[in-house]
């Protein structure tokens, strides 16, 4: 940071949020593009009042522990903090979402995808939500990057048994969604990649719902 910057703090302070750049809007907040003391940042806050926006706050402060436990693993973007309670920061990452991207090598990206989920779950978290494409870019180098951690299940230390399975679901759902994406469906998936692949009755009853 140059030595005559303004402190990230205090610009994350005085942000006028709405003159960001729209990137992303969901249930928990709303992410918006800064170019601040040339840092490129993504930052994401709560939307809404009263409980509705308590709720949401609480969801950041939960995806910021996420981040946390990941400091400095590859395949996540940079977090520099959660500000004032309400304004998660991170760096912004140029990348397309895999479901646009053209991958120049296909076995790669996702031997890349595969070190980094279980590189997650190692530290104790699971993302859930993997194969909703948008929570996957290809960034300008084709490397996998993951976003969106606000519900991801972190397991907890000690004994936690209710906590514990539902980290293993979270898990397996995580690894379900690699073999998804790799081979868009359950179809024809190797030998190598199937150990992988254990589909929950739930996955099963929602595929079969969906077609009718």
């Amino acid at each position: 940071m140059p030595a005559n910057s303004q402190p990230l703090s205090e610009l994350i302070a005085d942000l006028d949020f709405a003159s960001g750049e729209p990137l992303a809007d969901s249930n928990q907040g709303e992410v918006r593009r800064f170019s601040l003391n040339g840092r490129e940042l993504a930052i994401k806050q709560p939307k809404g009042r009263g409980l509705a926006w308590t709720i949401r706050a609480a969801t950041l402060r939960h995806e910021f522990r996420a981040y946390q436990r990941l400091a400095g693993q590859s395949g996540f973007p940079k977090c520099h903090g959660l500000y004032g309670g309400k304004r998660l920061v991170l760096d912004f990452v140029d990348g397309t979402p895999i479901r646009r991207a053209e991958l120049k090598n296909h076995e790669i990206f996702f031997a890349r995808l595969l070190d980094i989920i279980q590189a997650m779950h190692a530290s104790g978290v699971a993302h859930g939500d993997l194969k909703r494409k948008d929570n996957l870019l290809v960034d300008t180098a084709g490397h996998p990057v993951i976003l969106d951690l606000g519900t991801a299940t972190l397991k907890r230390d000690g004994n936690h048994p209710i906590n514990a399975r539902l980290f293993e679901f979270m898990r397996q759902t995580d690894l379900n969604a690699w073999v998804k994406l790799k081979y868009d469906g359950y179809e024809n998936v190797s030998d190598s990649d199937a150990v992988m692949l254990k589909r929950t009755g739930i996955e099963r009853w929602l595929a079969r719902w969906r077609r009718g």
